[in-house]
């Protein structure tokens, strides 16, 4: 595992580095410049979710729910397999809840960031006319949950390490 662990970050590394380009060239200004759902830290409401829906343009909504989409989900895949085996790796000598715990840490990032691009691609399909406040509230509540749970694992792994280190 400790050799695969470095192939599987650098794939998600270049996955990240393949979404940026296309956040970056086609969806922020097929917007007019507003920020994709994704990247919301902080989370969105209905008004902002409809302005940004309205400001998109076809090609930036194609390139959303289709290259997006699925380098979202590979992404998702790869970067959620680079934290279970950083967490498994790291953990290695705990007790087995203790290492369950930040097994879950990982599989709870990839559920929310599944539950979010789900969201986000209904959002995408439905429009700004036809869009639900619940919908947009679900959805932006999931992505502010990807990014917390984000930083939980971060501070775990990096716990992890420096335990580790100090042995």
């Amino acid at each position: 595992m400790r050799r695969v662990l470095p192939f599987v970050a650098a794939l998600a590394a270049a996955l990240l580095l393949c979404m940026g380009y296309y956040a970056l060239s086609v969806l922020w200004p097929g917007a007019g410049g507003l920020a994709p759902f994704d990247v919301r830290a902080f989370g969105y409401s209905a008004v902002e979710a409809q302005r940004y829906l309205l400001a998109l343009s076809e090609e930036a909504r194609s390139v959303y729910l289709l290259e997006m989409r699925w380098l979202g989900l590979a992404f998702r895949v790869i970067f959620g397999l680079t934290l279970l085996l950083g967490a498994w790796m790291l953990s290695r000598g705990r007790s087995w809840w203790r290492r369950g715990i930040f097994m879950l840490l990982a599989l709870a990032w990839m559920g929310a960031d599944a539950a979010e691009n789900l969201l986000i691609n209904e959002m995408l399909l439905r429009g700004p006319v036809a869009l639900d406040r619940a919908l947009v509230e679900w959805s932006s509540g999931f992505t502010q949950m990807k990014f917390v749970l984000l930083a939980v694992c971060a501070i775990a792994l990096f716990g992890l390490w420096k335990q580790g280190r100090g042995r």
